[in-house]
């Protein structure tokens, strides 16, 4: 997976980098089909905003957070993606004639 980190309006530390290299790194047991990500740091006035675009096979998740505090932004700017492609894993399981929780339900009593 490739991944591309921007930073407006401040700089980005090698230690910040890594932290969020690491966490997108993890997120490949999720989806394994991540080709790309790009991630954009953006510091406005007391806001700190992170953006995540992935792009996987055939589909881009895309994830916005916004805190106080970077390290709050960048946790819930995964959690986001990480839901996401989730949901999309298990949609093309289904999709594939997989079993889903909805069909799982229990038998029916005679």
């Amino acid at each position: 997976m490739q991944i591309q980190i921007t930073s407006r309006h401040n700089k980005a530390s090698a230690t910040l980098q890594n932290f969020i290299t690491d966490e997108l790194g993890k997120l490949e047991k999720f989806y394994d089909k991540i080709t790309s990500c790009h991630v954009v740091l953006d510091e406005e006035h007391v806001d700190k905003i992170v953006e995540i675009t992935m792009n996987v096979l055939n589909h881009t998740v895309n994830a916005t957070a916004k805190s106080d505090a970077i390290g709050k932004s960048i946790a819930d700017a995964i959690d986001k993606v990480e839901r996401q492609l989730k949901k999309l894993n298990e949609k093309l399981k289904v999709h594939r004639g997989g079993n889903s929780n909805k069909e799982k339900a229990a038998p029916e009593a005679e």
